[in-house]
């Protein structure tokens, strides 16, 4: 598969910063907005200790992490109500897990877009849950994040902020320098966990298609009992319209809108933040990659799925 690096203002090329696995084969370029920041999630991760009552929740960006982060927590508070903290406050990839214990305490969901084996020996002792999703429509989404996320970081970001889709998709199809990895390297790694008994994965095409019987099984992995009726619920509750309107009517905690100013999101206040939160929620429908893939396009992105040894068993949904 051919490789190029990365014009990401994060690309492990340009920062030198990456979380690299034990035998240091597997090297994975880190999401770094200030080195400060980045130093001190690193000595967090490093010295924590896991509590055996959380729960990680491990995806590639935009594979579905807010939907079944709220899944999950909705399942552990066992209620159907809407969750008002972002998953963001727990997200390992972006604040210190001492520091967020202050504002969600276990037992509770973690999450991070890192593949665990770059992770700490202790981040791999609880129960994982893996979301996977088609990477068309996957890399559609991630292209509307990244301009959405950049046009608020000011000039350093305006390169990625102005990325052409066309541009964007052979950096998704071909680079490893992007902030997190590769698409493929995460999702064939991933993949190959899917019969350790602490993981479960499951497709982001089938919690939208049937979502009560992907929740009841999620309810089974974590040993919540929650009854079929509340599983239902929380399947009603998790429509993205819904999850979207709910972020819309809540207000932003402080502990958000502090770690917005250590990400450097320029203006920072209730309404920007709000928008900030609320773009995370975008479609969320499946096949939507039809209506922005060229033919051209999807016929380089297929010849890249045709050559990717490790992904042919994955059953894909498009």
């Amino acid at each position: 598969m051919e490789e190029h690096l990365s014009c990401h203002p994060f690309a492990g090329s340009k920062t030198g910063e990456y979380f690299v696995s034990d035998d240091g084969k597997v090297k994975v370029p880190a999401i770094m907005f200030n080195p400060e920041m980045l130093k001190g999630i690193r000595a967090d991760l490093e010295t924590y200790k896991w509590k055996s009552p959380d729960f990680l929740l491990a995806t590639y960006p935009k594979n579905g992490t807010h939907f079944m982060w709220e899944v999950m927590t909705m399942l552990l508070n066992g209620s159907a109500d809407n969750v008002t903290q972002p998953k963001e406050v727990v997200m390992i990839d972006l604040s210190p897990v001492e520091k967020s214990e202050e504002i969600i305490p276990s037992p509770r969901v973690l999450n991070t877009h890192y593949r665990i084996d770059v992770l700490p020996a202790e981040f791999r002792k609880g129960k994982t849950v893996v979301v996977v999703r088609n990477p068309k429509d996957a890399c559609v989404s991630m292209y509307y994040h990244e301009k959405k996320l950049t046009s608020k970081m000011g000039p350093a970001f305006a390169a990625q902020a102005n990325m052409s889709f066309d541009d964007f998709i052979q950096e998704y199809m071909y680079s490893k320098d992007m902030p997190h990895g590769s698409y493929f390297d995460y999702t064939e790694y991933m993949w190959s966990l899917r019969d350790e008994p602490h993981v479960l994965l499951v497709f982001y095409e089938d919690l939208k298609l049937k979502p009560a019987e992907v929740i009841q099984k999620v309810n089974d992995f974590m040993g919540t009992n929650r009854s079929p009726e509340l599983v239902q619920q929380i399947a009603e509750v998790t429509d993205i319209k819904k999850m979207r309107k709910a972020k819309e009517e809540a207000k932003p905690s402080e502990a958000m809108m502090e770690m917005g100013k250590e990400l450097q999101i320029q203006e920072i206040d209730t309404k920007g933040m709000k928008g900030l939160l609320t773009h995370m929620y975008r479609k969320g429908e499946i096949g939507d990659w039809k209506n922005h893939f060229t033919v051209a396009q999807n016929e380089a992105f297929d010849a890249v799925l045709a050559a990717w040894k490790g992904g042919k068993d994955i059953p894909f949904i498009y």
